[in-house]
C-alpha cells in the first residue's frame, strides 16, 4: 500500500484498520510520510511540511531519527498533524502527551 493512495483526511481509526492489514514490520519512507502529512495538514493547498516541523513532530512523539517509519510512527505523526490542523498549540499537545504518559504509568 502506498500512502498516496489513501484519502489524507481518513479518520485515525480507519487509518489504523488499513495499517493493520499490512505485513508486520512494514515501513514507510520519510518522503512518503511527509507528503501524506502535508496533504493531511493542508488538504486545500500544495503547502508542504518543512523539515524542522517534521523533526519537531517526530521528537515530540519520541520517534528516533530515521528514514523509515513504522505503522505506529505514522499514527503518532497523524495524531499530532490533526492537532495542529485544528489550530492546537505545541504546549497543548505536549500536555496531552504528558497526561497520557502519567496514565500509562499508573496502570
Amino acid at each position: 500500500m502506498r500512502l498516496c493512495e489513501l484519502d489524507p483526511l481518513i479518520p485515525l481509526s480507519h487509518l489504523k484498520e488499513e495499517l493493520i492489514k499490512l505485513p508486520k514490520g512494514y515501513s514507510f519512507y520519510e518522503e512518503e510520510v511527509v507528503d501524506f502529512l502535508s496533504r493531511r495538514r493542508w488538504p486545500e493547498s500544495d503547502r508542504r511540511i518543512d523539515r524542522t516541523t517534521f523533526w519537531r513532530w517526530r521528537n515530540d512523539n519520541g520517534i528516533k531519527h530515521q528514514k523509515l517509519f513504522s505503522r505506529l510512527d505514522l499514527l503518532k505523526l497523524c495524531q499530532i498533524c490533526d492537532h495542529y490542523r485544528i489550530d492546537g498549540t505545541r504546549s497543548e499537545y505536549l500536555e496531552i502527551m504528558k497526561k497520557k504518559q502519567e496514565l500509562a504509568v499508573k496502570q
